[in-house]
Parts: structure tokens; sequence; C-alpha cells
């Protein structure tokens, strides 16, 4: 028989969580991330999580790392994010004043109900613009160019992500979504912001799977996807924060199959 519910938040939970926040105390500005996903998560009703923690701990890495570019003043962008989390995360905590939030179809309808149940409805609608096409990207930057610190979010549908080549992206976020994608997909989204790198100094963050078996046998692998030797790489190790979860299987918390996080100055074409 599986154990109740309850005991996966009595017992797992707890021991995670623990864990996790123990790794947060090597970066400076944990506690106050932390403290902003709490806020969060409670405007929006939902459990701050172990998903929320690691966004946590992966928004303080990069505070750690690369804090120069991590301003009110920047454009970062979320490629697939959930519940709008990173995205959240990153305006809250100003380490942007700009996100270009970009999911497929039905998973972003959630980051944006999320988004607006955080911002409220009429800050949502001051500061949340869903694009589809140049001329109205290009409004949007305007008024962000005017406004560099309102904390603006533009959403566009992944299959208008040629979009991404236009945006003044400072860096660019990926948690665990590649790994869900076809290559000739990923293919798309390096040759994107290798396109803005030729212009401006670009940061990716990337963390997925080492590799995937795909329901259809295709395999995607982290190492597989098209980096450079050019790319100047500023972290490359499993990631520590992404290694086990909970389950309602005894003992309870489980290791994930290998998860790679690298931080890369990117090269352009």
């Amino acid at each position: 028989m599986s154990p109740h519910p309850c005991w996966i938040k009595i017992i797992s939970a707890p021991l995670l969580q623990f864990r996790f926040r123990w790794m947060g105390k090597s970066f400076l500005s944990f506690n106050c991330v932390d403290r902003e996903a709490k806020n969060i998560t409670a405007s929006q009703n939902r459990h701050y999580d172990l998903d929320v923690l690691c966004q946590t701990l992966s928004v303080s890495f990069l505070q750690t790392t690369i804090q120069a570019t991590l301003t009110s003043s920047s454009m970062a962008c979320v490629i697939g994010d959930g519940f709008a989390s990173m995205s959240s995360l990153l305006l809250a905590t100003k380490s942007a004043g700009c996100v270009v939030l970009v999911n497929l179809t039905k998973t972003l309808l959630v980051d944006l109900w999320y988004l607006r149940l955080w911002l409220g409805t009429e800050d949502f609608n001051a500061r949340v613009n869903l694009v589809s096409d140049s001329t109205s990207l290009e409004k949007i930057k305007k008024e962000w160019d005017s406004q560099p610190e309102k904390g603006l979010v533009i959403a566009f549908e992944a299959r208008d992500e040629y979009l991404l080549k236009a945006c003044p992206v400072d860096y660019a976020v990926n948690i665990v979504s590649m790994q869900e994608m076809d290559p000739l997909v990923t293919a798309e989204y390096f040759n994107d912001l290798r396109s803005i790198a030729e212009s401006r100094k670009l940061f990716f963050y990337c963390c997925n799977r080492e590799e995937k078996k795909m329901q259809d046998g295709t395999i995607t692998r982290f190492e597989d996807y098209p980096w450079l030797a050019e790319d100047q790489i500023l972290t490359e190790e499993g990631c520590p924060w992404h290694q086990f979860y909970y389950s309602k299987r005894p003992l309870f918390y489980h290791p994930y199959p290998p998860i790679r996080h690298k931080l890369v100055v990117m090269a352009s074409k």
C-alpha cells in the first residue's frame, strides 16, 4: 500500500527542503531571493515546493556568478518557464527590468495566469504584453527603452520564437525544458541566441538532463546541444539542486537521472 500523501509532506519535503536550503547558504543573496519566492507563492495561493526552491537556488547562483548582469535595467529571456516562477523571481528581485517569456501555447497561458495572480489585474495589464508580430514587439521595446526599470514582460508563443532575435537580451535561462524538445527546435533557440550575441554580450544558463529518451524514440543529449568551442564556459557541472525529488515511494526521495547545468558567454554564429 502506498504511504498516505501526508507522510510525503511530513517526511520527504522537509528533508529535501532542509538539504536544498543548506546549499543556498553558499549564496549571499539566497535569503533575499527566498523571501521573494515565499511572497510570490503566497500571493498565488500555492505551495513553496521543491520546484520553486530550485528556481530560487538558480537565481541565487546567477546573482552570485554574473552579478553585474542581473540588474533592474537588464533584459532576460526565460525559455520554457513553469507557473512563471523564474520570470516572477527575476522581476521581484530586480534581477531584470524586462523578461522575455517564451513557452508553448497552453503552458504560456498558465504562466500568464500565475503572473496575474502575483501582480494583480491592474499591474498585470500595465506590465505584461503578449506579442505575436514584429510591429507589436518593437512598440513594447520602445516602451521599455523609455522606462527600463518598469519591470515589463514580453510574452510570445514558442511558434513565434523567431521574435527572440530582435530582443536585446543580456542573459537567457532554460531549466529542464530543452530536454523535452526535438533537437531541431533546440537548435533554433541556439541560433536565436547566437544572433543576439553578434551585437552584445549574452550569457546563457542551461540546466537539463544529460540524456533523455522521448516517447517517439528521439534521444536528447546535453552534450549534443549546438554548443561551440568559442563559447566561454563559466560553469559546467552536475547541478547540485537538481539531483533529488520526492514521491510516495519509500524512501520517499530519490535521485533524478543526471542533470547538468552550464553557464556560458555565447559566441556568435
